[in-house]
Parts: structure tokens; sequence; C-alpha cells
């Protein structure tokens, strides 16, 4: 797997964050500043025997001098919550990647932000940025257990507070039963941002569609990916490296990145569901079949990308940038 990008980091400081979320500060182990980043972008933590996992960076800060991620006890891990809840501590040494974003803010007048759970941590900091640069917006937080809520004292500190809706969704104040006003009223200058379960995007886009807003306005972030593993008509294909011509057979039950690795090409690969970009590489002929949550689809169009941990392949062959 690539390093390039790798940082070496210490827990600082970890702490509940709301009833079975938990926050962590990593500072840099040699001392010194974090790159720096923007709000939407994420990092992937490397856990014990585990592998990579993604989360995005809510710091506060955007000095450098620390990231803070929030991490929440998911019901069906797969072990890399479960292990962070019950295995770091402060002091533990870890290794992150550098920041990537795939999910930055647009340019645009005004803001719609949504947030699912724990889909509230790269809407925080997206709020925080344009709360200081003066740009309307709007905070819409759901959550079915308001115990389980995290940053609640950024989310109601004077910058935020006059712009946040904390929706009570186990009360039957979810996007299932009430439709904010702001949804209702399609805006040209207004651009609507979200992170949560896939239920969560799909009722959103369904509410936009039925209020005539334009599906570029909606810009989100999944926590999987619904598209895997959801065509039993697989058919094989080969993919040839650009710089040595070698081309390898992908199997109809096979991902591109499986035979890469196990031909021992480096690649870097992280989520394995086409929902964080860390396999991102460049396509120079053929056409690639988008399977990922991460390229938009003025970028699945031009077919000059794919995603190796989840995309397939249209042509024969697809030749990658590697």
């Amino acid at each position: 797997m690539k390093d390039a990008g790798l940082i070496p980091v210490t827990i600082r400081a970890i702490g509940e964050n709301g009833k079975g979320n938990i926050s962590l500060q990593l500072v840099a182990q040699h001392g010194g500043l974090l790159p720096s980043y923007l709000p939407g972008a994420h990092i992937d933590v490397f856990i014990p025997d585990l592998g990579a996992r993604q989360y995005s960076l809510c710091t506060e800060n955007h000095s450098g001098e620390y990231y803070e991620i929030c991490v929440k006890l998911a019901e069906n891990s797969t072990g890399g919550s479960h292990f962070i809840h019950h295995h770091f501590s402060a002091g533990d040494k870890l290794t992150v990647s550098a920041p990537r974003n795939h999910f930055p803010l647009p340019s645009a007048g005004r803001y719609l932000l949504f947030a699912g759970g724990i889909g509230i941590t790269p809407l925080l900091t997206m709020a925080e940025q344009l709360a200081q640069q003066q740009i309307e917006f709007e905070l819409h937080y759901y959550i079915a257990d308001q115990t389980k809520a995290a940053f609640i004292p950024r989310l109601k500190a004077p910058a935020l507070a006059k712009n946040l809706f904390l929706h009570d969704s186990g009360a039957n104040d979810s996007l299932r039963n009430t439709t904010p006003l702001s949804l209702c009223q399609p805006d040209e200058n207004t651009r609507v941002m979200a992170c949560g379960p896939d239920g969560f995007i799909q009722r959103l886009e369904e509410i936009m569609q039925a209020h005539h807003w334009q599906k570029n306005q909606l810009y989100f972030e999944r926590f999987s990916n619904a598209k895997i593993n959801n065509d039993t008509d697989e058919k094989e294909f080969h993919i040839q490296l650009a710089s040595t011509g070698e081309r390898y057979l992908v199997g109809p039950n096979q991902s591109i990145a499986e035979v890469l690795l196990s031909a021992r090409v480096d690649i870097m690969l992280s989520c394995e569901q086409g929902i964080c970009g860390s396999c991102i590489t460049d396509v120079i002929d053929g056409i690639p079949d988008h399977r990922d949550c991460v390229l938009t689809d003025e970028e699945k169009a031009e077919n000059t990308q794919i995603t190796l941990c989840c995309s397939r392949a249209k042509s024969p062959v697809l030749v990658l940038d590697l």
C-alpha cells in the first residue's frame, strides 16, 4: 500500500461526545503543525489488524495544531469503532492519512445543511466556516435519541445557535414526517449539503425532486454504498497498467483492487465501498462502469477516473495510469 502522505500522530485527548460517541484529538508525534484542510475533509485512521477507517475532520481550530474526529460506536461495527472505543487511550500512537476532500462546499449564496446522526461531523465545520464568513445558512440536525447528539456545546454557541434546527426524529420530527419550510421553496442560489445514512439521503432526494429543486443543487456524503453487490450478472474484463503494459483479468467475483493487490501493484485502498476516494485512479483508455459515491456525475461522464475498490468496466479493457 502506498505510504505517501501518512502521518504519525499521538492521541492528545479522548472523551465522550454524546452517548455512544467519543472524540479524539490527534497531534503530530514529532511536533509541528498538521496539514491544513477545508471543511468536508476526512482522514484514514489505521487500526491495528483491521486496516483503515475513514472519519471526517471536525476540528474547531483550523490552525493545524491538532485534528479532531468523532467516532460513533456502530451497532454493526466491522471492528473499527469497537476497537477505537474500547482500546484507544490518550497517549497512544497511531498513523493517519493526509486529509482528502471529496465533499467540499461549492460556491453558493446560501446553504442548507442536513445531518443524519453522526453525519453532523463534516457539516459542523462547514456551518462554522459559513458563520465566520457571514454567509446565510441553515443547519438541520436529525437524531433519534437526543442523548446521543454530538457537539451540542459548539452547535449551541452564539455563532451557530440562531441557524440551528435540532430535529427529534424519534418523536416524529423526521424527514419522513415533516419537510422543513426551506426545502419547500427551491432557490437557484442555494446549495444543499447532506451527510447521513442511505435512507436519509434518499428521502432528501425525494423531497427535493418533489419540490422541483435541480439535481445538481444537492451534494451529499453517504455512510455506505448501496450500489455494491447489487448486480448478479457481472462480466470479466482486463485491466492494463500504462507503465508496463501488463494485463490482468478481473473475474466476475473480483474487484480491480483485489486483482492489483494480488499482483503486488502498489495502490492506496481504504473504505472498499467507493465512499472515501482514496483509490481513485486515472483512466488512460476504456470505459469504466462507475459504482462509487465519490465522483460527481460530471466526473463520471468524462470517464477519466475510476475507483478501484468497487467500480468495473463496460469495455473489454481498461488502461490505468499505474
